[in-house]
């Protein structure tokens, strides 16, 4: 049984009935084959038929080397009744896409549910051999409404807050941004131990997405990188100077940011242009999926109100929680002047401008907008503006942009 309950488990079950394959992808060790192992003994509890793969396993593995001896085991078993196949880390088989474009246009009497911690597409980045075929969901390491929810389940309603708990929701919140929402770190009280389990799963990326699967030579080089991005966080990517700084060319930098990008590790924030041509040639801002996984690289753990860095975890968190609530036409980016007035975010649909979000690490009571939001505000004329801090920042859960 899952002791965390995930908010998107509702909406698999749902998609259990459709034909197209189930795709779960998220970052590794964000709790997909919890999530899959629930589904699955759900289906057995209601007398359905169920095939279990791990891909990290090699016994599990070998079944799927050969794609017709797969197909034809899976025909052997769905002769009668309809089986409901789990495949998790499927991006352990080479060529994925085009492996499961095969199994999938076999019509067998079988629902597929897979999970990935690395966008399948960049293996095979030339075709999407899967279009039409699934329906991709998303599972990051714990929202902070997830979070909130296991640690202390009296404070569920996060958008009517009263005073009283404010104190408490301020608490979780460092907590949150200090270790991060990786399940087993949450779980964990034990603040020694919460580190020892981050250190835990980066060696486990390492080794098994960007060692194995990504096939990275230049470890050194890349461990740099990520030990760069983590002390750059919230700041513009200059890929010059880190050319320079690990001795790396730009090829390869691109390749590592890549990489990092499609195991769910790092954000790049583009910036903001209403000519989208424009976006291409200028620097992105670095934003890390999970806080913790940053704070281990950066090698800080103190409690936010020490930190010099406390803006930009807070910041890293409200893209988050933001991202996670963007519907499939919606975009978030930066923006920022010639002269260098940014604002935080800025939320838009095709032309539309939905919002600006400015986002500050206090707890004033008046906000006011800044020079820059206003002169953003002149520009773009946003439906809405959010001035978020410490004392409003779960107004973020009422981002319905639809």
């Amino acid at each position: 049984n899952m002791l965390i309950n995930r908010q998107i488990t509702k909406e698999l079950k749902n998609h259990l009935a459709k034909k197209e394959m189930t795709l779960l992808l998220g970052p590794r060790q964000s709790g997909k084959s919890t999530v899959l192992k629930y589904l699955e003994s759900k289906l057995k509890k209601d007398g359905k038929r169920t095939v279990f793969l791990n891909l990290d396993i090699l016994a599990d593995k070998e079944k799927l080397a050969d794609q017709t001896e797969f197909i034809n085991f899976l025909r052997s078993l769905s002769l009668g009744k309809k089986h409901y196949i789990f495949i998790d880390e499927v991006q352990r088989i080479p060529e994925a896409g085009i492996f499961l474009k095969g199994v999938y246009d076999s019509n067998l009497n079988c629902k597929f549910i897979l999970s990935g911690s690395s966008s399948l597409e960049i293996k095979n980045k030339i075709v999407e051999p899967l279009t039409g075929r699934k329906r991709t969901f998303y599972l990051p390491t714990l929202t902070f409404e997830e979070f909130i929810n296991f640690k202390a389940p009296d404070l569920k309603n996060l958008s009517v807050i009263k005073l009283s708990f404010r104190k408490k929701i301020l608490l979780l919140l460092d907590e949150y941004l200090r270790f991060g929402g990786y399940p087993r770190v949450v779980i964990e009280e034990n603040h020694q131990e919460k580190v020892k389990i981050l250190e835990e799963i980066y060696t486990s990326y390492i080794e098994k997405d960007i060692e194995l699967f990504f096939e990275v030579r230049n470890k050194s080089s890349f461990l740099k990188l990520v030990n760069i991005l983590a002390a750059e966080l919230g700041g513009l990517l200059n890929k010059d100077a880190i050319s320079a700084e690990i001795g790396s060319n730009r090829l390869t930098i691109d390749n590592f940011l890549n990489y990092l990008q499609a195991s769910f590790v790092i954000n790049l924030l583009s910036p903001f242009f209403s000519r989208p041509r424009r976006e291409i040639i200028k620097s992105p801002k670095v934003y890390f999926s999970d806080t913790g996984l940053r704070n281990l690289m950066v090698k800080n753990f103190s409690p936010l109100e020490t930190r010099t860095d406390k803006g930009q975890l807070f910041e890293n968190f409200i893209l988050k929680e933001i991202s996670l609530k963007l519907g499939p036409t919606e975009k978030i980016n930066y923006w920022r002047t010639r002269i260098g007035a940014e604002v935080d975010f800025v939320l838009s649909r095709g032309k539309e401008v939905l919002a600006g979000i400015e986002v500050k690490a206090n707890s004033r009571q008046n906000l006011k907008p800044e020079i820059a939001m206003k002169s953003f505000i002149e520009k773009y004329a946003p439906e809405q503006i959010y001035l978020l801090n410490f004392l409003n920042f779960y107004k973020i859960s009422k981002f319905n942009l639809n």
